[in-house]
């Protein structure tokens, strides 16, 4: 039987738009629970022909970088989310971090992990606080969690969890690596063993969230180190990840890059069918 493998990325509650009275998503993205929902019906239906899942979690410290809580504006307040920072604002102090003693060498840090940045031509954003571990955003979908967990109790595998994200001081939207790894923090770093076991597959199908962040660089970074042969493994799932909103024409723009390189874009209608034959049940 072929190696069909699943990696999925961060389909965690705080990036599903779905509210309730009792929880609220820090950073939802439109269309993500329903692309859970999709997701979790392909586990169920077709699960018995996938060998392998792996599911990463965003995972985040109150206190990161990327938080505009972990900031203060010129005027002494939060910047709101979604907040650009650059070199010259800092340099400017009209953005500064908010903990009450911050050492010179952390203040070089930032500075220098901007700059980094703007040389790769990439911008820092602040996002809200969100995936805080030991919350109910941290958390998985929880229909798909269920679907994961029937998968488990069928198939007698485990599902591979990774998280991401815990080092405060730099940006983790790859499931491999981190924007600019930390030299000291050997889980920042190129994940080799990933890399390897994604390589073992015959099929390779991705999905999760957001297409426009933590999806795209997790593909572009298996594109960059990843074996060349597994460039035609591929197959991203269009229907069960969705953008950041804003990010949606730059999605079009990666998905159609994506084609022209052969890589096959495709529907979890479409994966089902040709992993279960038709009327066959998980």
């Amino acid at each position: 039987m072929p190696n069909t493998q699943l990696l999925i990325i961060d389909a965690q509650n705080d990036f599903c738009d779905y509210s309730t009275e009792a929880y609220v998503p820090a950073l939802p993205v439109p269309g993500a629970y329903q692309d859970c929902l999709r997701l979790a019906q392909l586990i169920n239906q077709a699960g018995s022909a996938i060998g392998v899942i792996v599911a990463t979690l965003d995972t985040h410290h109150m206190v990161d970088l990327a938080h505009n809580t972990s900031w203060l504006t010129e005027h002494e307040v939060a910047p709101p989310p979604f907040s650009l920072v650059t070199s010259a604002d800092f340099i400017a102090g009209r953005y500064r971090l908010a903990a009450a003693q911050t050492p010179p060498e952390q203040n070089d840090y930032v500075l220098n992990y901007l700059t980094q940045l703007e040389q790769m031509q990439r911008p820092f954003i602040l996002w809200p606080p969100h995936c805080l571990i030991g919350t109910p955003g941290h958390n998985l979908n929880p229909e798909l969690a269920q679907a994961l967990s029937n998968w488990e109790t069928r198939t007698g595998k485990p599902v591979t969890f990774m998280q991401k994200g815990e080092n405060i001081w730099t940006e983790s939207f790859s499931a491999l690596k981190a924007v600019i790894p930390d030299p000291a923090d050997q889980a920042t770093q190129l994940n080799l063993a990933v890399l390897e076991m994604l390589a073992q597959s015959d099929r390779l199908i991705i999905a999760g969230q957001a297409s426009s962040h933590c999806v795209k660089e997790t593909i572009s970074d298996i594109l960059q180190f990843g074996a060349a042969e597994l460039k035609h493994k591929l197959v991203i799932l269009t229907d069960c990840m969705s953008p950041v909103s804003g990010f949606e024409a730059a999605v079009e723009q990666f998905f159609t890059e994506l084609r022209l390189q052969g890589i096959r874009l495709a529907t979890s209608t479409e994966i089902a069918l040709e992993l279960a034959p038709p009327n066959t049940k998980f």
